[in-house]
């Protein structure tokens, strides 16, 4: 079982107000908040993140190797949709992604929808009512998730995993102003 801290606290404003925007008078967007990924003192990616009222965007950056786009949609505070777009890293910031995949959420399964400028494919996955599709490479997007589901006072969550087109349950855990989240083995506490 792997372990991984993150300091959240921004990200925790992003998505609160994000999540709460649904029943608040409109407030200015909180800032982006950036996160860097360190392995062996090594910084291996960067990720920034910004709630907004009916979205959290994140850019998940490698570098010298790629750079994702992700969206989530929150339709009344409750996270939905999920597109991912793939650039070079050194693309442009007004360039069009490589590639795109969104994941649609439909009763008991996703709708994965593939996309390149040549082509275009969709596929229907089994998974779960209520399971929220999720970014597998990013902490920060699992941490957003683990944020809603403290919200909404859920014990489990089911999670549609990118990387491997699964579904596992996250349990999540709220330890003072600590919350923990495991999925598939992964256990990631936001501080």
């Amino acid at each position: 079982m792997h372990r991984v801290t993150t300091c959240v606290a921004a990200l925790a404003l992003c998505a609160a107000s994000a999540l709460g925007a649904q029943t608040a008078p409109p407030t200015p967007p909180a800032p982006p908040a950036v996160f860097a990924y360190l392995v062996a003192g090594d910084t291996t990616a960067f990720e920034v993140v910004r709630g907004e009222p009916d979205m959290v965007r994140g850019v998940f950056i490698v570098p010298e190797q790629l750079r994702i786009h992700w969206d989530q949609e929150l339709m009344q505070g409750v996270p939905g949709s999920l597109m991912l777009g793939y650039f070079p890293f050194d693309a442009r910031a007004e360039a069009r992604p490589n590639r795109e995949v969104d994941y649609v959420r439909r009763a008991d399964s996703v709708v994965v929808t593939a996309r390149d400028p040549r082509s275009s494919q969709s596929v229907v996955r089994p998974s779960r009512i209520g399971a929220v599709p999720a970014f597998s490479s990013s902490m920060t997007h699992l941490a957003s998730v683990a944020y809603y589901a403290v919200q909404q006072r859920l014990r489990t969550v089911p999670l549609f995993l990118s990387a491997s087109g699964k579904t596992v349950d996250a349990a999540v855990q709220l330890f003072g102003d600590e919350i923990w989240i495991t999925a598939d083995g992964l256990v990631l506490q936001t501080v």
